[in-house]
């Protein structure tokens, strides 16, 4: 199971983002849509080299304001050309994740999932990291794009009973995030171990439990977690993952 965490959300030089480097193997730079910049892009690829990190252009609804969190009302058009300008950044890189809220769209959206996977092959764009099941995953495998499943590492999922479908947890909810770091790891274990996940899901005004598949090839950490960084040096751990350090 490879760890991959959203990075360069906070600048060149964050410290939190910086150590995390050292600790995962996959790092999803931000490029501009959500947040990231040029200085940011550059920095994040020097220590994903420096430390044997694959990278991936972390592509979102235009939406700094939001942190890229929210849907938009955005014209298709509008969301491919800021897709264009954002990927511009990171053209070399043929390994896309999209953020936030169109991560999530995408998900379940079947002709915004088709849009994207259309948009991935007219790049050149040959991998894309994302929910295994997801409408996102069908589109890109229907055009030859290799799917690299994901799942989250603090994040919390909903069950639809009526499909099946697993999602997050909207963030609006004050059980969407996990905080306490066993909790956390014993999640990703369970998905790593088991294929499976503790889904939630509310009828009759209470919040239920269910067991659900979940397939991964790799898990993410939000690099703004409070638990990002020890849970990343524990994932490591329990994954039997440990790196030897930089390259000299």
């Amino acid at each position: 199971m490879k760890i991959n965490c959203d990075i360069g959300e906070r600048g060149s030089d964050h410290p939190v983002d910086t150590a995390l480097m050292q600790h995962i193997d996959i790092a999803n730079i931000a490029c501009g849509g959500h947040a990231g910049d040029n200085a940011s892009i550059r920095a994040f690829r020097t220590l994903a080299d420096r430390f044997d990190v694959d990278v991936t252009a972390h592509l979102s609804y235009p939406d700094k304001q939001n942190f890229g969190r929210l849907t938009m009302n955005i014209q298709q058009e509008e969301l491919l050309h800021s897709l264009d300008h954002q990927y511009a950044l990171m053209a070399d890189v043929k390994t896309v994740k999209f953020h936030g809220a169109l991560y999530n769209d995408a998900a379940s959206d079947a002709s915004l999932a088709k849009l994207l996977a259309n948009w991935l092959q007219k790049n050149s764009i040959n991998s894309i990291v994302t929910q295994f099941d997801s409408e996102l995953a069908l589109a890109c495998e229907n055009l030859g794009i290799s799917v690299m499943a994901e799942a989250f590492a603090e994040r919390r999922y909903a069950l639809n009973p009526q499909n099946g479908k697993l999602s997050l947890v909207n963030r609006s909810k004050d059980y969407a995030s996990i905080h306490e770091l066993d909790e956390a790891v014993q999640h990703s274990l369970k998905i790593m171990n088991d294929q499976k996940v503790t889904a939630f899901y509310e009828t009759d005004g209470q919040v239920k439990q269910k067991e659900a598949v979940l397939m991964a090839q790799t898990i993410c950490i939000h690099s703004d977690s409070e638990i990002s960084l020890t849970l990343a040096t524990a994932l490591q751990r329990a994954f039997g993952r440990e790196k030897s350090g930089s390259k000299k």
